[in-house]
């Protein structure tokens, strides 16, 4: 039987690695020549000395990204970027600038400039600046790619997420009737979120909206909150009280965490669902209420009929429509969405110019688990847009992080304080010595995301799909990362055998 004979030709026939394309505008031939001869193996550079040459080679081609000195002699860099962006808004714009003028700077943030480099810099300077916008572009360009293939909102919740989507879509179906929904999820997946969407898009809309959380409110209070009492129908009510049904008259009632109602208060919840009619505590009128109930818990009330504390007459009466709202880890899909919207809203909300993620906050955002779901995630990008004092949020504060930077993290803070550092600490690391950091924080990460890369592509044998599954990230942005640290997949290849002669 004879062996394969490889195609010599078939790896020169396979389309070249992608590489970003980036426009550089400077009139200092030095600079040009810098940036050049640092990263022409990584990037389609094309460099010019003139603004009009630039808005020239633009209209024959895009480019990825624009890099601009500030101050030129026949056009501004400011002028410049805004007529380019005018024309070509995808493309992310860097300013280099030798002046320290707040003005100038302010300009460019309302401008929507992606960075902001002040000479002298230094070409690892250049280089993190690039990765940071071409991170963004990816994603924007995710974004926009998960809009097309069907993006449902409803209210304030997007989703892009197949399953996600039936539950809106079935949600936006009943929201117009007065039927009874249940709603479940684990806490925080925006059980409220969908169920006032869902009265927003109801013929109800113009009327009150009204919540009670049933695990909130002690068993003895929680009759008074829900149907209201009566003055003296016991000790400390000194007047008449309207309870949230007499409240949500016309409207929507939201019973919240259901699950946790007692049994006694359960029978009292179904009676009223039965006819809408209740009485006051203390009370011996009959009073009607139009309201349209819906009820959201994160517990299995099937699984709670069985266990005898939940009531089965009154898990049917809920239960007419069910929507089961998937928790975020479920959807990863959804997390860029949902990111984004959050970004503008918190940054619109506090006056701040944010406008994407560096490359790593972007890895935490696709890594981490969301155990708190999409209430974490809002309120860590609020945290984040608060405190964060560039156009672009440089890393999340998560809880228990479960990236390899914190999990180190948290290892260390956990760790005992020794009165003095051990004698080796820092010593196999050329980052860290015995008094500390040793270079920047970027050349550091840099040099260590290099190091992780070359060993993930070892042990792949540099095959891209496998190792971009690994890492967690796309084959696109894989590459990006191999072309800054001067990387490509031939370099972890075995060496090719050479084909077995057939026996005579």
């Amino acid at each position: 039987m004879h062996a394969a004979i490889p195609d010599p030709q078939a790896d020169s026939a396979r389309p070249a690695p992608w590489r970003p394309s980036v426009l550089v505008l400077d009139d200092e031939w030095s600079i040009l020549e810098r940036i050049k001869s640092s990263l022409q193996d990584s990037y389609e550079l094309v460099t010019v000395s003139q603004a009009e040459e630039a808005l020239k080679v633009m209209g024959s081609r895009p480019f990825d990204v624009v890099l601009t000195d500030l101050r030129m002699p026949d056009m501004d860099g400011l002028s410049l970027v805004s007529e380019l962006k005018s024309r070509y808004p995808e493309t992310q714009y860097i300013l280099m600038t030798a002046f320290s003028d707040i003005e100038d700077t302010i300009s460019a943030i309302r401008l929507g400039v992606a960075d902001y480099l002040r000479k002298p810099f230094t070409m690892s300077e250049v280089r993190h600046a690039l990765g940071r916008c071409l991170e963004q572009r990816r994603l924007r360009r995710e974004v926009a790619s998960l809009r097309a293939g069907g993006r449902v909102t409803l209210g304030d919740i997007v989703a892009s997420n197949p399953r996600m989507r039936e539950v809106l879509h079935l949600a936006e179906t009943v929201a117009s009737t007065d039927v009874t929904v249940l709603i479940n999820g684990e806490t925080g997946t925006g059980k409220g979120l969908l169920a006032r969407a869902m009265h927003n898009s109801s013929p109800r809309t113009a009327h009150p909206y009204v919540e009670i959380n049933c695990a909130a409110i002690p068993a003895t209070l929680i009759e008074s909150e829900l149907f209201g009492h009566e003055r003296g129908s016991f000790t400390g009510a000194v007047a008449r009280k309207l309870g949230r049904v007499e409240v949500a008259h016309q409207g929507t009632l939201l019973l919240d965490e259901v699950g946790e109602m007692s049994l006694d208060m359960q029978a009292k919840l179904l009676r009223f669902l039965q006819e809408f009619s209740f009485e006051r505590v203390g009370g011996n009128k009959k009073l009607q209420a139009d309201v349209r109930v819906i009820a959201a818990t994160n517990r299995d009330l099937r699984q709670a009929v069985q266990q005898g504390v939940f009531r089965q007459d009154l898990y049917y009466r809920l239960h007419v429509i069910h929507l089961d709202i998937p928790p975020l880890r479920k959807r990863p899909e959804d997390i860029p969405l949902l990111a984004e919207y959050f970004l503008q809203r918190f940054s619109l909300k506090y006056g701040k110019q944010v406008h994407g993620f560096s490359p790593h906050a972007a890895k935490q955002l696709v890594s981490h688990p969301w155990p708190g779901n999409v209430r974490e995630l809002e309120h860590t990008l609020e945290r984040a847009v608060i405190l964060g004092r560039g156009n672009l949020v440089e890393r999340l504060d998560l809880e228990g992080e479960t990236s390899e930077n914190g999990a180190a993290a948290g290892a260390a803070a956990d760790a005992p304080v020794p009165d003095q550092p051990a004698p080796s600490a820092g010593r196999d690391d050329p980052g860290l010595g015995e008094n500390g950091p040793q270079m920047p924080l970027g050349d550091y990460l840099d040099q260590h995301e290099k190091e992780y890369l070359e060993a993930l592509l070892r042990k792949h044998r540099g095959n891209i799909g496998a190792t971009a599954s690994f890492a967690g990230v796309n084959p696109k942005t894989l590459y990006l990362k191999m072309n800054r640290h001067g990387l490509t997949k031939e370099q972890f290849k075995l060496p090719k055998q050479r084909p077995l002669r057939p026996k005579a």
